[in-house]
């Protein structure tokens, strides 16, 4: 611990270093630097390394890097300065100060484009690879009524016929067909999550929209931050989230794991369950 901090001051040291070999520090900590050099062989060192690379940068006439403002200021000193005589010998500007100021030009329009791309992609929010699907993002965006978005953007979905997601997984497909006839089969989907698939019916039932999913025993899932109470239904174990709007109920089948989320009543969700149980 002692060395992390060490190294830690050092570092602060190091940064105030450049500060102090261009006369930039505020007075009350130029003090401080003073008393550090006394102690420090490594920094008195990265200081005189400092002045030597200056004194290489004045010998090849390589511009240094000067503060914006004070920058700015010796332009508008010097321009102030300039007899009117100065414009006149525009046509003897030298094509070595053309390439430096074309040099300068480019130096900054390309540093104002990386610093604006930084910018952007400091808001961005990169979603870390996993192998649990989420399915609290789905239930986020059911809620939110926002067309299940953020959900089918991370986990890619492709709508199939019944008889190619039979084909598209190793599980046996659940008996969706078997469903009462007021359960409409809408739509079928496959979903990917890192690699392992599983399906999605999407049925409709008096108007209400029921999704249902199935996937492999043994994958990862969640529900995000919903909190689950366990209940027997049809002497099946249940996991239920009861959200009023919308309910999602999970139960694990002979052969795979199921997730019905939708506007469910106790008679549909025990219908649900007794098929696919």
């Amino acid at each position: 611990m002692k060395k992390i901090i060490s190294f830690i001051q050092h570092r602060r040291w190091q940064r105030a270093l450049a500060l102090y070999a261009d006369n930039e520090l505020p007075q009350n900590e130029m003090a401080r630097v003073h008393k550090h050099l006394e102690s420090c062989a490594a920094c008195r060192q990265q200081l005189a390394d400092m002045g030597a690379c200056r004194e290489v940068l004045h010998a090849v006439r390589t511009p240094l890097v000067v503060p914006t403002e004070r920058l700015w200021q010796r332009i508008a000193a010097r321009t102030s300065a300039l007899p009117q005589e100065a414009f006149k010998r525009w046509g003897n500007f030298s094509y070595v100060n053309l390439r430096w100021a074309a040099a300068v030009a480019l130096l900054i329009v390309i540093g104002a484009s990386l610093w604006k791309k930084s910018i952007e992609h400091r808001g961005e929010i990169v979603a870390p690879a996993s192998a649990t699907i989420d399915y609290g993002i789905f239930l986020d965006d059911l809620r939110h009524n926002v067309a299940e978005a953020s959900f089918y953007k991370r986990y890619p979905a492709q709508v199939v016929q019944l008889a190619d997601a039979r084909q598209a997984v190793a599980f046996p497909l659940a008996k969706i067909e078997a469903l009462p006839d007021s359960f409409r089969l809408d739509c079928v989907r496959v979903l990917e999550c890192n690699g392992r698939k599983c399906i999605q019916f999407t049925c409709v039932k008096a108007g209400k929209t029921i999704n249902i999913f199935q996937h492999a025993l043994g994958q990862a899932w969640t529900i995000g931050q919903y909190n689950f109470a366990r209940t027997p239904i049809c002497e099946v174990e249940c996991s239920i989230v009861n959200l009023k709007e919308v309910m999602a109920v999970s139960w694990r089948g002979q052969d795979s794991e199921y997730l019905a989320i939708g506007e469910l009543s106790p008679q549909e969700l025990a219908q649900v369950v007794e098929v696919l149980r």
